[in-house]
Parts: structure tokens; sequence; C-alpha cells
């Protein structure tokens, strides 16, 4: 039997998602270096230490932005059993793109940004993701023939998907003006079933 909350509990928990939400809005408005854990105490009318009643620290608001990324990401990752593994790969690119169209420049560069500068975020969790479906994907690609059971091992393909990955989005931070990343991202990230093509096709 669950306890019942009190009034208390549940501004607590108000006060947190405000918190969150507010730094969640201005990071993506402003960019994770540029928004202080004041300035956010201040949009919320709250005391800094209220902010360390809830949050160790500002990573602590990349480390939930990830996660809802990697929670995005699992859906992302579900197989069909109905579709051929090139279109679940072309499908999953599609989805990737889309989340980090959605998630926008700003906020998707300050993620980038607080999970280098700041080695914060569950990064590991997301790769390992990608890592598993991609894996999945090759075998199936494999024993169907659609891909070269010799053309490279699943390790050696997702370094390739991660180097491309993390140089189409570096592409977009640079020239957002000038690219569209879905069609942009999706077009280099589909090339890379050419490395699988069997000899002949």
């Amino acid at each position: 039997m669950k306890e019942k909350l009190t009034s208390r509990d549940v501004q607590a928990r108000e006060t947190r998602a405000k918190l969150l939400r507010t730094a969640m809005e201005l990071i993506a408005r402003e960019g994770y270096q540029s928004v202080t854990i004041q300035r956010i105490c201040r949009e919320c009318g709250v005391s800094v230490g209220t902010f360390y009643q809830y949050f160790s620290a500002k990573r602590d608001i990349i480390v939930l932005m990830d996660r809802d990324h990697n929670e995005y990401l699992s859906t992302a990752c579900r197989l069909d059993g109905t579709k051929s593994a090139r279109q679940l790969y072309m499908d999953f690119v599609e989805k990737y793109m889309e989340r980090i169209e959605e998630s926008g420049l700003v906020l998707s560069k300050s993620l980038m940004l607080g999970q280098l500068e700041d080695n914060v975020g569950d990064d590991e969790a997301g790769v390992q993701l990608q890592r598993e479906f991609l894996g999945k994907v090759l075998s199936l690609g494999r024993e169907t023939g659609e891909f070269s059971p010799h053309a490279m091992s699943d390790e050696e393909f997702f370094e390739v998907f991660s180097i491309a990955i993390n140089g189409i989005l570096i592409t977009w931070f640079l020239n957002h003006r000038s690219i569209d990343l879905k069609p942009y991202g999706c077009k280099h990230l589909n090339r890379l079933l050419e490395l699988l093509e069997p000899s002949g096709a």
C-alpha cells in the first residue's frame, strides 16, 4: 500500500520539476555554459539552497536529459520482425535524426558539450543500446543475405557509425543555417550500408 503524499511532499515534487523544466528550457535557449544555477533559481523564484536540496550540481540536469534521450533510443531500437535489416536500419537512423531535430540545435550542442566538458551523463548506456540494436540488425542482414558475412565485424561497423554520427552533428552545429539535419544525416548514415553489401551487389 502506497503512503499518501503530504502537501509538503507534493510541493517538493513540484519545486523539483519546476527547477528541472526551467533549467532545460534555459539550456535549450542559451546553452549549457551560459546558464548558471543562480539564473535557474532566479527564474523559479527560489533560493540557491533550494536547488541543492534536489540536485548536487548543474551537471545533474545533463544526466537527466541524457537519460530521457536514452529512453527515447530504447523505443527506436525495437526490432520489427516484418521488416528487412536494411529497413530497420534506415528507420532507426530516421528516428535518431528526428530526435536530434526535436531537441534543437542549442540543446543538442549543450548536451554534447556538457558530456565532453563535465564528463557527465549516461552516454555509455545510449552507446550500448545502439551497439546491441545494430548488432541484431547486422546479424539479420547476414542471415537473409542482405549483408555480406565477410564485409565488416559488428564492432568495425559500429565504430564507423559512431564516427559518422559525431561528424554529422559537428557539421550541423557549425553550418546549421545551410544544413537540413534529417535529410543530411539520413543520406550519409544510410550510405554506410554500402560497406555491408555482398560483393557483386
